[in-house]
């Protein structure tokens, strides 16, 4: 087989990707909507009751008409891809270039959806007071989040807490153990503890307004319906290019998020604190 037109480049393309974060903010959002989306600016319903009244009873039963509660939410959001691959040499081909990088691309179509999602902390109803965080209190600032929801009638089961991996080693070496790659109740989760008594997730997309070497974290706990999220991939095509001899590959991802229980939700801006003994 002819090497002539051999790209070494394209090869390397395939194997020196950016190592890939665990995204969560679709784990953590509850999805059951109504409605299509297929362009910008479409709505969509999450369907739900309000509260029955509590009368005290007198002899008879008056019936009343639940009203309807639901949420509708339109989708302002549009991210999209578009890339070109020039024709190669079959072998190659046969690394799937066109399959390889749209694939890439919808795994950066979720990661800015994650990092839309953790910017919504300015929306919770709960804040917990700002802390520099060390081994030696980690335990009880984190605990302060679950003290807030708990207070909020959330329940250990359907609580979630999202960390960047600097608060993670905290929690480890102040003796909280850790579990990862363990898809634990269908959730998916990279990394995660029961000791805390709820879900804890690991994420690169916790909004920092620090440095790096100095991170302050905004933290997200909540429940597993305090955020409403609802997306759709509308536009996905492989077309051959008139102008030039290449194919190209497009899609559109359409999306939202809205915070719908604030009340259900927690933040908090913790700072990665020193440590003079461990």
């Amino acid at each position: 087989m002819s090497t002539k037109h051999f790209v070494p480049q394209l090869i390397a393309a395939t194997v020196l990707r950016t190592l890939e974060d665990n995204l969560v903010g679709k784990k953590i959002c509850t999805t059951k909507f109504s409605g299509e989306i297929s362009k910008k600016g479409d709505s969509v319903t999450f369907p739900g009751l309000a509260d029955p009244t509590i009368s005290p009873y007198t002899g008879s039963i008056s019936y009343e008409d639940l009203q309807d509660a639901g949420l509708t939410m339109p989708i302002n959001q549009a991210d999209y891809f578009a890339f070109k691959v020039t024709d190669i040499e079959k072998a190659q081909a046969e690394l799937d270039m066109k399959g390889s990088q749209a694939n890439r691309a919808a795994y950066k179509m979720a990661q800015a959806c994650d990092t839309y999602i953790m910017n919504l902390y300015g929306q919770a109803g709960n804040t917990v007071t700002a802390a520099t965080v060390t081994t030696a209190n980690v335990l009880s600032v984190i605990g302060t989040f679950e003290q807030l929801l708990a207070e909020n009638n959330v329940a250990d089961n359907q609580m979630w807490m999202i960390i960047p991996p600097w608060l993670r080693l905290k929690l480890k070496l102040a003796g909280v153990k850790f579990q990862i790659n363990n898809g634990t109740n269908g959730k998916g989760y990279m990394a995660w503890t029961n000791e805390l008594g709820y879900d804890v997730f690991v994420n690169n997309q916790t909004v920092n307004t620090g440095t790096t070497a100095v991170p302050v974290s905004h933290i997200l706990c909540g429940s597993y319906n305090s955020i409403a999220f609802a997306d759709q991939i509308t536009e996905t095509e492989n077309l051959r290019l008139q102008s030039s001899f290449d194919d190209a590959v497009r899609g559109l991802h359409l999306y939202d998020a809205k915070v719908i229980k604030p009340l259900e939700l927690a933040t908090g801006a913790l700072t990665l604190g020193a440590e003079s003994t461990i």
